[in-house]
This record gives structure tokens, sequence and C-alpha cells, in this order.
């Protein structure tokens, strides 16, 4: 990794895990435990197992760490599955209230790219699987009440201090680093950055392209940035690919409306400043949200009324996560 993600929250949150698991399966808060489960699978609540399991032998890949009590994408799969496997109203509500439009849930993925035409990060529109890309951490597909197709990118955090650097700005590829070193040069001339024709690619990353062909150029797309060098190097990185890619499939004729959001573990507070100077920073701040994770356990409990155990107590006890009565 880039990047140390382990903050004082997150091994924190870790070891409270870790002593909780040690409780239920031991009776003992000191007893040997692990940071990892015997499989993945172990990580998900049973109602989801059938579903997820599915998917994997559909495809979806596992993170490298999904047997982590801590893994973030059987934390993306215990919210938002239970939206597949169950009925989807109770996220439909929520997202209709955040949207300002009544909409209806058509479907749900996990590690959702698209096609990989839009982002132009692989070589064609499916990705090989040596292939790096951006995969969202969630996609949920809508259609409002007039029938226009929505696309809602969430992120989901757990633990994690931070999110994705950027990888060019160290790259042994990346001869000429002046428009990471410069604001300047890089919203005036993007196609500087090393990132829109990495190393053996085959074509240049349309990153860049989307935000000028929406905003106009880039600094009309990011219009509050207060720093001197490029601001996509660090915590920004991500954000700005997911936001690229809900603005890709807008222009794609995909997606009629969009919005994009974090989900995180209420008590991250790691995550939050650099995603609401992200949000700040942009043109489009009215389409992308923050949710803690508890602000999404009574449109699951809905979802799932007679999971057993009952989902809403498992999440909390699971994740450690404080919902107010």
């Amino acid at each position: 990794m880039a990047r140390d993600y382990q903050s004082p929250f997150s091994r924190s949150l870790l070891r409270r895990m870790m002593t909780r698991r040690a409780l239920q399966e031991h009776g003992d808060a000191d007893a040997r435990r692990s940071p990892l489960r015997n499989t993945w699978q172990d990580n998900l609540h049973p109602a989801l197992f059938e579903h997820a399991e599915a998917l994997v032998r559909g495809g979806l890949p596992l993170h490298d760490h999904a047997r982590a009590l801590n893994s973030s994408q059987c934390f993306a799969m215990n919210l938002f599955l239970p939206f597949a496997v169950g009925s989807p109203e109770g996220l439909a509500s929520f997202l209709s209230t955040r949207l300002g439009r009544t909409v209806r849930v058509r479907g749900i993925d996990i590690e959702y790219y698209g096609s990989g035409d839009i982002l132009a990060e692989v070589a064609g529109s499916i990705p090989n699987e040596d292939e790096r890309f951006t995969a969202a951490d969630v996609a949920v597909h809508l259609e409002d009440e007039k029938g226009d197709i929505g696309l809602a990118i969430v992120e989901v955090k757990l633990s994690e201090s931070g999110f994705t650097p950027c990888g060019g700005r160290r790259s042994r590829g990346n001869r000429n680093d002046a428009a990471c070193r410069s604001l300047e040069l890089m919203f005036a001339s993007p196609d500087r950055c090393y990132l829109q024709r990495p190393y053996r690619a085959v074509r240049d990353r349309r990153y860049w392209a989307i935000f000028s062909q929406e905003h106009g150029d880039m600094t009309a797309a990011f219009p509050r940035v207060d720093t001197q060098e490029c601001p996509f190097a660090t915590d920004w990185q991500q954000p700005m690919r997911n936001h690229a890619l809900c603005l890709g499939h807008a222009q794609a004729g995909l997606a009629s409306f969009w919005l994009l959001a974090l989900v995180h573990h209420d008590d991250n507070h790691d995550v939050v400043d650099p995603w609401e100077a992200y949000r700040a920073a942009t043109a489009d701040a009215q389409h992308i949200h923050r949710w803690p994770a508890s602000t999404l356990i009574d449109p699951i409990e809905a979802a799932l009324p007679s999971s057993s155990p009952p989902i809403g107590t498992w999440l909390r006890d699971r994740y450690l996560l404080e919902v107010d009565a």
C-alpha cells in the first residue's frame, strides 16, 4: 500500500473488535484472539451469505484482507446487500430525501466500475485481470418517478485513516512531475499530468476531460482549492476518481442524475475532514454527501425485518456502532 492507514482510531477499533470476538467465542476478553476470521463469509450477517457467495462466484473480486475483522469490503456488503436480499424501499426513501426526488432502487452493485471506456483506465471496455482501475465500493442504480435513470456511487470506510492517494506522483515512470508540484500548471495544462497517460497505457485517461467537459475547465470544476500543488496527490485522489465516474456516466447518457457519498463508521473522524474539504472545493458540492453508517440502520432493519439474528442489533454489536435511541 502507498500509505499507512493505521491511526489511533483504527487501532482502537480493531482491538475492541478482537475483544468482542473473544468474549463471544470464549466468554473471556483476555482469551487468545485473531484479527482474521476463518473465512471471509464469517464477516457477513448470515442472511447475506448466499447472495454474497453468488456474487463472488459470478466474478466479484474480494479484497486481499476480506477475512479481517475490520474489512471495509465486508462492511459495505453488510450495509448494502440487505437491500438486494430483502426490500429496497427503505433505501429508496433514504435516497429520495437526499436527492429531493422520489426514486426507486433498480439494483445494487459491489465493486462497480461500469464500463472501462468511461474513465479509460484500461485498454478496453472490460478490464483484464492484471489491470488496475477505479471500482466504487457500492453503486445503487435508481429510477425516478419520471422514468429518468440515476446513479448513486458510495465509498465505504470502516477503520481507514484516509483515502487512496495518487500512485503517479511517485511512479518511476513519471519523469516530469512539474504538474504535481504546481496547481497553476496542473489546472492550466492537465495533459501534463502523468496520470493522463501512465507508462504502458494505451490511451489517455479521461478524468480531466470529464471535469472540463462538465464545467469548462479544471479551475471552474474545482473553484475553491487551497493549495499550491496538485490537490489530487493525496486524500483527494480517490474521491476525484469516483466523482469523475459519476460525471462520466451522466455524460455518456447512462444517468440523468447522480450523487456521490461517503458512508463511514460513526467514530471514524479521520476520513471526514478530507472528504468535506474535497466536497467544499468542487463545483458539484450539492451532489456530494456524507452519511455516518448508523443512519442506514433503520432502513436496513426495514429491509430484513425477520432476519436472525436481528440485523440492526447485529450491526451495532459487530461494528461497535453507537446508535441513538
